[in-house]
């Protein structure tokens, strides 16, 4: 009988320890998975060397069985708790230690007296038990899930634990012939910690699977706004093209005029203008603006503004033209959108013009080597059906360069959120204004840059320089 018990139980342990040791191969993390798979080897020598102490032929074989025994058996507890503290605790408590340093202390002690010093070893026996039971009590108050599954084995345990106490007092006689209980209560334990892992391990594997159908699901989104993202930047770089096709072509001759246009938008669609157009007789109209915003809406308002500057421009004055723009978009009720305009005629030397809403422009004299502001005051168009613009005129001199821009340079801000303001700009442009008008620009936008020092260009910027030739 106690052959046959000796096979059936030491071959289920070690069957369930190799179960749960192949589980934490698959899955590394759950050391639960480790501590159980060690707790069962040990258990499976206790038993086997347990039985065999019953088994000896002859005393000095069965003491040689119980030494072994009494060596093995402090081991097997010891994993029990390192078990349940990775289900149920954050961290391994104080009174673990303390536990485990008598049962190994005792275990000793039992190899050298086995009979004798066996007593201490229960002791310790039953602190496991008590810690074992503290935990789980505690997390069954918390309502943690699955505890009462790993409660009902330590319960099964302690039962045939205190039958095999009683036995060894002599308290009790052995019922139905059995002098080892503990293998039974074993059996309670390892069936009830399989059944809490193997629960624990399917919701640990759905919840990967959920993981995984998750991480799909948002590589399919991250590719469809891949997709999205392709298409309007496709139809950005579509929309840039045809705004930039819009634009002029560069002036290569005006009579006793060089010019310089430069746009460098904030983004793909900008919401910055600049046209001109040459009379028959000579006069040159120039017209700079800048819409509310950027991106698609300020690309629309500088759309509109080309079709009215071709159509209106050469054919009336310029505050004719503010008149009907104004009304013209006002009638279109495009809410927000307004359109800052300033427009420029030169001729024999002479230049007239109006701002709707546009920064000052500035007028370098050569001859004495100053720059002259030049404000003009008025909203932009689209704002009122009718505001009362005013006309400016000065005379331009041999040499003498204007500056016309949107107040995308000198509302530029740094990486220190500081403005770079117009007082630079009017300085920097007095240091150049004697160099040709590309050098002229390409210096202010040089300027920009630097005082960007990195940080994202917030606004468009457009710049117009034109000089009078030297007689």
């Amino acid at each position: 009988m106690d052959l046959y018990q000796q096979i059936f139980f030491t071959t289920l342990a070690i069957a369930f320890g190799l179960l749960h040791f192949v589980l934490f191969l698959y899955n590394r993390r759950l050391k639960s998975n480790l501590y159980f798979a060690l707790f069962a080897f040990l258990y499976a020598c206790n038993m086997f060397f347990d039985f065999q102490t019953t088994l000896a032929a002859s005393e000095q074989n069965h003491l040689f069985f119980l030494r072994i025994h009494r060596a093995v058996m402090p081991y097997s507890p010891i994993f029990v708790l390192l078990f349940i503290y990775s289900l149920f605790e954050s961290r391994i408590p104080k009174q673990f230690w303390l536990i485990s340093l008598g049962l190994i202390v005792t275990g000793i002690l039992a190899v050298f007296e086995p009979i004798k010093n066996f007593t201490y070893v229960q002791i310790f026996f039953i602190a496991v038990l008590i810690e074992a039971a503290r935990v789980m009590i505690t997390r069954i108050r918390s309502k943690k899930e699955g505890a009462w599954i790993i409660a009902v084995g330590v319960v099964l345990l302690f039962i045939f634990s205190l039958y095999d106490m009683l036995l060894d007092f002599g308290l009790i006689e052995a019922i139905m012939d059995i002098h080892n209980g503990y293998p039974f209560g074993f059996v309670g334990l390892i069936l009830s910690m399989s059944v809490y892992l193997a629960r624990d391990f399917a919701k640990t594997t759905e919840q990967m699977l959920a993981k995984d159908h998750q991480a799909r699901e948002l590589e399919l989104k991250r590719r469809m706004l891949e997709m999205e993202d392709a298409r309007k930047s496709k139809e950005l770089e579509e929309a840039r093209k045809l705004q930039l096709s819009m634009l002029p072509k560069p002036v290569n001759e005006v009579k006793g005029l060089d010019i310089c246009f430069n746009m460098k938008p904030a983004t793909e669609v900008g919401g910055d203008y600049y046209d001109y157009h040459i009379s028959k007789d000579g006069t040159l109209t120039l017209a700079i603006g800048d819409a509310t915003g950027h991106g698609m809406k300020a690309g629309i308002m500088v759309s509109i503004i080309k079709s009215l500057f071709i159509t209106l421009a050469a054919q009336t004055d310029i505050l004719t033209f503010f008149e009907k723009g104004s009304q013209t978009i006002k009638r279109m009720e495009l809410g927000n959108l307004y359109m800052a305009i300033m427009i420029v005629r030169i001729k024999d030397g002479k230049l007239i013009g109006s701002s709707a809403g546009m920064p000052p422009f500035y007028i370098y004299r050569a001859a004495t080597k100053s720059v002259e502001d030049f404000v003009v005051k008025g909203m932009p168009l689209g704002a009122f059906d009718s505001f009362s613009y005013k006309i400016i005129e000065t005379e331009l001199a041999s040499g003498d360069t204007v500056l016309l821009m949107t107040d995308g340079l000198p509302e530029l801000f740094n990486d220190k959120n500081e403005i770079l303001d117009y007082s630079r700009i009017r300085e920097a442009f007095k240091e150049v204004a004697e160099k040709s008008p590309n050098q002229i620009v390409q210096h202010l936008l040089l300027i920009g840059d630097i005082w960007r020092n990195g940080r994202k260009q917030n606004d468009d910027i457009t710049l117009v320089v034109l000089k009078t030739k030297q007689s």
